[in-house]
């Protein structure tokens, strides 16, 4: 397994178990009205549980998944992937951040264009890969 999969997949599963815990805490308000403030931790939970753990497990899997080029059996530029691993992570906790008031609302811009930075290199890094051998 290449290594942007494995950082890709170790992080997600980082991500699930917080997503996990901020989950089981908000259910837990539910029952106890005086924790009603763990609702604050909904675009917190949303965030991790949806860009952190599934998206980041989708696209760590399909990185290793899809065929390589066939002409030089590789999966393309690597430093490419590693920064489409830094970029989604850098935007996952800038959001986060702001989600927690550590750093101003307006960050969330920026983290939501971290992730689409993440995004576009996914899909230069794949689109070529997509490919049918049965011509």
């Amino acid at each position: 397994m290449p290594t942007p999969s494995r950082w890709m997949i170790k992080a997600s599963l980082i991500y699930l178990f917080a997503g996990f815990l901020m989950g089981a805490f908000i259910l837990v308000s539910k029952a106890y009205p005086g924790l009603s403030p763990a609702w604050t931790l909904l675009p917190l939970h949303i965030e991790v549980s949806i860009f952190g753990w599934i998206i980041q497990l989708t696209m760590g899997t399909a990185y290793w998944i899809l065929p390589r080029y066939l002409e030089s059996g590789s999966r393309g530029n690597p430093l490419k992937a590693k920064i489409m691993v830094a970029l989604l992570n850098t935007g996952i906790l800038v959001n986060s951040a702001s989600y927690l008031d550590i750093v101003p609302s307006s960050a969330t811009l920026v983290g939501r264009s971290l992730e689409v930075g993440a995004v576009i290199l996914f899909i230069a890094l794949h689109w070529n890969r997509a490919v049918s051998y049965n011509t």
